[in-house]
């Protein structure tokens, strides 16, 4: 069952805070990395389609 920090003892809730800071700031920092990465990288993305184009006349 899933504990609260109001449920924890006394001597035990900075250390959950801790950890809670810990972890937050590591994932928070990582996502922002990523979003950066693919807001910076020109790639371009080709989406196939269904349409063809017309064929070019011969000569």
């Amino acid at each position: 069952m899933q504990k609260f920090p109001q449920d924890l003892p006394q001597p035990d809730r900075p250390v959950v805070r801790k950890w809670r800071l810990a972890v937050v700031s590591f994932y928070g920092s990582l996502l922002a990395v990523m979003l950066a990465l693919a807001l910076t990288t020109g790639r371009d993305v080709q989406i196939a389609g269904t349409n063809v184009p017309p064929a070019s006349p011969r000569k």
